[in-house]
């Protein structure tokens, strides 16, 4: 069992359903060529899009699948693409799904996170809040008019992860539709946090009693989560592992 799979399992029955009922775009990979090696800022009267603005509504998500199931460079987008709503504000969910080997879970996950934050995008702003899993992103009047849309973003953001070398796959799942539709993705998204600080917690922390603490419930229902914690006790000298 994979880190990730339950809420993997949320966010393929999510495209499954798109799929079916014809809501869901599919776009390939473009290789996108970064035009600055500075984070860009772009004022509110130079915007031409923005996405994910804190009066919408909002989720990132980043999470590996280690089964093989990620198709490599498909880019998926449920709702209107970008230049179809050029000058307003949209919501925004960004699923980055990646696959390969992660032997070492907490350097993987923080290299890969930071690899999303900053793509290098002329006209393209983003701030990212870990601890809320949501983005916030505003798209340049000019970059607009150049024909910044989902395929670029997405494209980015898959080459950015694909740069670390134990990545194989990348694809990506972009939602521009509703606040509804991003109220979907909430269980998965929470999901995935609650993992993420509990990996966080063992590896920084180094704390592994169980009983103390506010993570148990996740440890308990992610098989992989009590297998890093007991692999991390028997290599730091910890006490037995619990073979739970």
């Amino acid at each position: 069992m994979g880190l990730f799979e339950e809420p993997l399992k949320d966010i393929r029955n999510y495209l499954e359903r798109k799929r079916s009922s014809g809501e869901a775009r599919e776009f390939s990979f473009i290789p996108v060529l970064p035009r600055t090696s500075s984070p860009q800022v772009i004022l509110s009267e130079d915007t031409g899009l923005e996405l994910g603005s804190p009066d919408t509504a909002s989720r990132s998500l980043l999470l590996w699948d280690d089964s093989g199931t990620v198709v490599d460079g498909r880019i998926t987008l449920v709702g209107p693409d970008f230049p179809e709503m050029a000058g307003g504000k949209a919501p925004l969910a960004q699923v980055i799904m990646v696959g390969g080997h992660f032997s070492d879970e907490y350097d993987c996950y923080r290299d890969l996170r930071e690899a999303t934050y900053d793509l290098g995008l002329r006209g393209f702003m983003t701030r990212v809040f870990p601890g809320r899993q949501s983005v916030w992103c505003r798209v340049s009047r000019e970059a607009m008019q150049r024909g910044f849309n989902a395929q670029i973003l997405g494209s980015a953001l898959i080459q950015a992860v694909k740069k670390l070398d134990y990545v194989e796959a990348a694809e990506v799942l972009l939602v521009t539709s509703s606040r509804e539709e991003i109220e979907e993705l909430s269980p998965a998204a929470d999901l995935v946090q609650e993992i993420v600080e509990a990996l966080i917690k063992m590896y920084e922390e180094m704390n592994f009693d169980c009983d103390t603490c506010e993570y148990v419930e996740v440890c308990d229902s992610v098989v992989e989560l009590r297998r890093i914690r007991d692999r991390l006790q028997a290599e730091r000298g910890g006490k037995e592992a619990d073979p739970g």
